[in-house]
């Protein structure tokens, strides 16, 4: 008895301890996995030579993530059918459906496709590389791909070398060595063999390696790359910790081997590729026909009315919107308006595949009846009554006007007649307001906008009255009385930039852009370089340089068929803050313009560059 006692109380005793010890604290956990996944082994070996086989094994050294391989494997040279790639474990396999070539250099290229299970470290820039032959092809050229109006970084696009140097390879030749541009738009072409190439880049939507889709953006450099290496110094600090702070112990130079060209800078562009066509048409309104259009039309379009006489000789009168890819028809003449039916023939102009401008004739029907008449029909015995004519609603200026900008009126339908002596304008002078003398003129394209025109005066109040009657539309509707006031900003409430960006040459167009990148200002800048922009408003801005060949004041995309790129494009790095009252002076000197600053400041995201970094 005294014996189980003993054993019972020696039981307790280690239990009680155990616990004791489990209740010290939660076990804490190492620091955090940052490490992406090593390669330990290979079948073949790494830049193995006379490879016979089909399939390629790789194992690394923890469990690994094989995520959208299909999207960003690339095989290089490219293979008529896709491999077959998998992950499991920390393995990846690569099984060819198709015969290798003999004496070729092969490089499979993972870009960010392998990252660890646990802590989704990724694999940058992994590649690996075999041979069919004796010997195996190993320079390599790299560079970034940007978007040539916004110079931003393209991830995803396929680049090219071409050992075929006619013009028509790109169109009708699988390249012999390609690469995919990561993330950051940056790529890296490997196992090049000795020799001179073209280097394009291709938006590849069919993956045929080939420039066949008149979609597709495209990029090309105009001088031949023939691929090199060096050795460039190579300076590595090593630092010893004292005192619990790191100071700097010895400094060693070393060689390094670099290949060359490292820097390419390509372009990607969209041709203007697509086709001129109506896209849509409406008569939501008895008195108006609308036609939508894909993209802006060159000319003015024609319409003529089929199926009726019209009573009127002017029976319309032809709107555009601001870019000309919608018309509107106001319709004058009451004989069409009141017909629910009209059938007219449509005229615009179109490019034939000869790209000269062509007519193009569209027989169209318009209808438009009322829901109410559609719900109860019209009644023959129904009493028709006399039409009330609504007054002409106008929406005026009025406010605060800003230095520089013009007050407008607008109207629902287009005016058939202003009188101007209806129209009186006072300018508030030693409290009292006296007329002043000023112009309507309208629209050259929004011609139901007029600007009141005048030299207005900053810090200075004015009003307007608008007899009844002034304006008379199409219609025969007029208006009521209007009145409004207008104030128009002091100086002092504004900045003045001033840009110095000397050796520009012809056609540089300045543009000041706001936060969205919209342009707010721009002028053709001086062989002096200098150029002023005065009432800028306070806030934050953006500079462009745009080389506008064709002199229209808007960038133009190119055209490979004819050699051409798009208008070049560049970016002043930072941002400009203007203040009230205040001039800024900005020097550009556009020799030092380096796309690769500005991309870093403006285009990439932290978290990328930090990655990247990594």
């Amino acid at each position: 008895m005294a014996k189980n006692i003993s054993i019972f109380i020696v039981l307790v005793s280690l239990i009680v301890g155990l616990s004791r010890c489990a209740n010290i604290g939660f076990p804490e956990g190492g620091p955090v996995d940052e490490t992406p996944p090593r390669l330990i082994n290979s079948t073949p070996p790494l830049n193995a030579t006379n490879f016979e086989g089909d399939e390629i094994r790789l194992e690394f050294n923890e469990l690994i993530v094989l995520k959208d391989a299909f999207q960003k494997v690339v095989v290089s040279p490219p293979v008529n059918t896709p491999p077959v790639i998998r992950g499991m474990g920390n393995r990846v396999t690569v099984e060819f459906e198709e015969e290798l070539q003999p004496a070729t250099t092969y490089t499979i290229d993972f870009a960010d496709a392998i990252q660890d299970n646990n802590e989704g470290n990724i694999l940058e820039g992994f590649s690996f590389s075999f041979s069919t032959g004796e010997t195996q092809d190993s320079l390599e050229v790299s560079g970034q791909v940007f978007d040539a109006f916004t110079h931003a970084p393209v991830a995803g696009v396929m680049v090219m070398a071409h050992s075929n140097l006619s013009d028509t390879a790109f169109t009708h030749v699988i390249p012999p060595r390609v690469a995919k541009t990561n993330e950051l738009g940056q790529f890296t072409i490997r196992n090049l063999a000795e020799g001179q190439y073209r280097i394009f880049a291709l938006e590849d939507v069919n993956r045929d390696y080939k420039f066949d889709q008149p979609g597709e953006r495209i990029g090309w450099l105009d001088e031949l790359v023939e691929p090199s290496f060096e050795y460039r110094d190579h300076v590595d600090s090593v630092f010893t910790e004292v005192a619990d702070s790191l100071v700097l112990d010895t400094i060693l130079f070393s060689k390094k081997l670099a290949y060359i060209p490292d820097s390419i800078q390509l372009f990607l562009f969209q041709e203007d590729y697509k086709e001129q066509y109506l896209e849509s048409r409406d008569r939501k309104e008895r008195n108006r026909l609308d036609f939508f259009f894909n993209r802006p039309l060159e000319k003015t379009a024609q319409v003529s009315i089929i199926n009726a006489e019209p009573e009127k000789e002017d029976w319309f009168v032809y709107e555009q919107s601001l870019n000309h890819d919608t018309v509107m028809v106001w319709l004058s003449d009451s004989s069409l308006i009141e017909r629910d039916s009209l059938t007219v023939e449509l005229v615009f102009p179109v490019r034939d595949s000869l790209k000269n401008l062509v007519d193009q004739k569209d027989t169209l029907k318009m209808f438009h009846r009322k829901i109410e008449e559609r719900r109860r029909g019209r009644k023959d015995d129904e009493e028709e009554k006399e039409p009330i004519v609504d007054p002409l609603r106008v929406r005026g200026p009025g406010g605060k006007l800003e230095i520089g900008s013009v007050p407008f009126f607008n109207f629902p339908a287009p005016l058939a007649e202003v009188y101007l002596d209806s129209i009186e304008l006072s300018m508030l002078v030693d409290s009292l307001y006296q007329p002043v003398s000023f112009d309507l003129i309208q629209d050259t394209l929004r011609i139901r906008q007029f600007a009141l025109a005048h030299d207005w005066i900053p810090e200075t109040s004015y009003q307007f009255v608008v007899d009844s009657g002034a304006f008379r539309d199409i219609y025969g509707r007029v208006n009521n009385l209007i009145e409004g006031q207008i104030t128009v900003q002091p100086e002092d409430s504004y900045g003045v930039l001033y840009v110095d960006s000397r050796g520009m040459g012809e056609n540089a167009l300045l543009q000041v852009l706001d936060n969205k990148e919209n342009v707010l200002r721009q002028g053709l800048i001086p062989e002096n370089g200098k150029l002023a922009f005065r009432y800028i408003k306070p806030g934050k801005y953006f500079l462009r340089i745009l080389m506008d060949r064709n002199q229209n004041g808007k960038w133009d995309t190119g055209d490979f068929s004819e050699g051409k790129k798009a208008e070049q494009v560049l970016y002043y790095p930072d941002v400009i803050e203007i203040r009230a009252n205040w001039d800024q002076v900005v020097p550009w000197g556009i020799q030092e313009y380096d796309v690769y600053d500005f991309v870093n400041r403006n285009r990439v995201k932290k978290e990328k560059r930090n990655s990247n970094r990594r």
